[in-house]
């Protein structure tokens, strides 16, 4: 969280979240992942997910929390995709 926060304070606007040895989360987790999409995007940054586990995404999906975050599978794709003229 603190990471997070600090790299907006010094202008990151491009987050990527490994998840890839993430696997778990309670709703404590769910709700400081929101806080962190949030303070992206109204740092007017974008925040992508990066190698969910099978869990991980099954409770995003669950939660149709899948829906809001972009999510990637490959590092490469994941980065390159903040070039990309779509916005989220």
């Amino acid at each position: 969280r603190n990471a997070i926060r600090d790299a907006l304070d010094s202008g990151t606007k491009k987050v990527v979240l490994n998840l890839a040895e993430v696997t778990y989360i309670d709703s404590a987790g769910i709700g400081e992942l929101m806080r962190t999409y949030t303070s992206v995007m109204e740092a007017g940054g974008r925040l992508k997910l990066l190698h969910l586990t099978k869990g991980i995404r099954e409770l995003l999906t669950i939660t149709k929390l899948l829906t809001i975050f972009e999510v990637f599978d490959d590092e490469k794709e994941a980065l390159a995709s903040f070039n990309s003229s779509s916005t989220r």
